[in-house]
């Protein structure tokens, strides 16, 4: 398809907003009704069956029967040139994917009140008989007003049906590995609690920082999925409510008969935990009444960070060299026990970080050079060495803390999203920017600011493939690189 391509002769497509396994989504404009659409096109090749027509309209017929404000409705459906399309309502805010890679993990009242409303979701959904099969942070999107939308409701299950009738010898599940039920990979389409179980990862994943079950590819995911039980939520982050840790577990569970068994008794326990957190955060009658903030911006609710090391010498002045060897560790171990190890680092010019509003930006900051290093995995009983990992770290000193968190939020909310370079090592020694072909693979971003230094790390395979399947791997890379980078000294201003 190609922007100005008019669909059913109502729908222009204005741009792609996003291209993945089961088709395109488009932004349109409805000439009917004068207004912005989203608009899913299925590529469902190779599944020419005489009652996929008719599946796909009972699902989207039923789909389009939830009417709630955390779910985004489904206006229209139909099928142009061979082409099933569904149009969708346009959300205009960030996906959770993208909220998570730009802060992670989440405060404690955040993470319970993005997980209510997902589940505000499923209760409405499951109510109108309608299962998502496919609860994932690419399907949540949290808008500007703070308000949680779940998206794609019907489709999954349709596809679904549609690969279980086209290859009736392996039922092909909806799902991703990271945050799909058990009973998804075997022989069973799973239920509402299927929903659930999503829910719990998510949930998870959110407070954690991670996934419950990381892998090698989907494959080993799903392995584990089913072979063992979930880990512990507390195992990660310790101090949470133990009403809390004991609804995660629950939800995890791989017998769908041990989970909650309705998407209103979690909202329940959801909402009852979002009330202690409340309490347990209003200030006390002898303390003076503090202005309310919002949720997303309240600074002093954000989740712990990984404790300094003892080297660092908390009462001296910050006089760190501009280096790599006073910023960033030779190896580092990430969650996975994979070794990496430095082969490239130099310092360059702020305006080669990224592009040039983006430069300009930090250099408005007074960030006039920033510091390189480039990792690559090392051999190992968990490594890949036939295809390792590699990370781009990206450090940049500001002239105060304030101002790193001021650039910090610029990465977290999209400004400079995806866009910095991404380095390697050049041959022979010294740096080289990535080809191109890097940008537009699957890689994974972190980022994490201590005091007046802000670490950004990107890591990327070799290979260059688009497959969702590394996350993971590429996660826990990206995330301990960052963490493992910072100043030797500092005043902790």
């Amino acid at each position: 398809m190609e922007r100005g391509k008019l669909i059913a002769d109502r729908y222009e497509l204005i741009g792609r907003l996003g291209r993945g396994g089961m088709g395109e989504v488009w932004a349109a404009r409805d000439r009917v009704l004068h207004r912005e659409v989203a608009l899913k096109l299925l590529d469902l090749d190779g599944l020419a069956q005489a009652d996929l027509p008719r599946r796909f309209e009972r699902e989207a017929v039923a789909a389009a029967q939830i009417v709630h404000p955390n779910v985004a409705a489904l206006y229209d459906r139909g099928i142009h040139d061979d082409v099933l399309f569904l149009v969708m309502e346009k959300v205009d805010g960030q996906t959770l994917t993208a909220r998570l890679q730009a802060e992670s993990p989440f405060p404690l009242t955040r993470a319970v009140a993005v997980a209510s409303g997902i589940c505000a979701a499923l209760e409405a959904a499951h109510r109108a008989q309608v299962i998502h099969y496919d609860i994932k942070p690419h399907n949540v999107i949290l808008t500007g007003d703070g308000l949680v939308k779940v998206i794609d409701f019907g489709i999954a299950g349709f596809v679904q049906a549609a690969f279980t009738v086209a290859r009736s010898s392996q039922l092909a599940p909806a799902g991703t590995p990271e945050f799909g039920a058990p009973e998804q990979f075997l022989t069973e389409r799973g239920d509402e609690r299927s929903d659930l179980y999503a829910l719990g990862g998510m949930l998870f994943a959110m407070l954690a920082g991670r996934p419950p079950f990381a892998g090698h590819n989907s494959i080993a995911v799903v392995r584990r999925k089913l072979d063992e039980e979930a880990p512990h939520l507390d195992a990660f982050r310790p101090g949470l409510p133990p009403e809390l840790t004991a609804l995660v577990a629950e939800l995890l569970e791989r017998d769908p008969d041990r989970r909650p068994q309705s998407a209103q008794q979690v909202q329940q326990r959801l909402q009852a935990l979002l009330t202690s957190c409340a309490a347990a955060e209003a200030p006390t009658a002898a303390m003076p009444p503090t202005p309310p903030t919002r949720l997303m911006d309240d600074a002093s609710q954000r989740a712990p960070r990984p404790p300094s090391p003892k080297s660092w010498d908390h009462a001296s002045t910050d006089e760190t060299p501009f280096t790599a060897d006073a910023l960033m560790p030779r190896r580092f171990t990430n969650d996975l026990g994979i070794e990496f190890a430095r082969i490239a680092e130099g310092t360059r010019p702020s305006h080669e970080a990224g592009p040039s509003d983006l430069a300009e930006d930090f250099a408005r900051r007074d960030c006039a050079e920033v510091v390189v290093g480039v990792y690559a995995e090392q051999p190992g009983p968990h490594a890949t060495p036939e295809n390792p990992v590699y990370v781009s770290v990206q450090v940049f000193a500001f002239p105060d803390a304030a101002t790193a968190r001021d650039a910090h939020g610029y990465l977290g909310d999209g400004g400079g999203s995806w866009r910095l370079t991404i380095w390697s090592a050049r041959d022979g020694g010294g740096l080289a920017p990535c080809p191109d072909e890097v940008r537009r693979s699957y890689r994974w971003r972190w980022s994490w600011r201590q005091y007046r230094y802000l670490a950004v790390a990107l890591a990327y395979r070799a290979d260059l493939p688009n497959d969702s399947s590394i996350e993971p791997w590429l996660a826990a890379a990206a995330r301990r690189a960052a963490y493992s980078t910072g100043p030797k000294n500092h005043h902790g201003a």
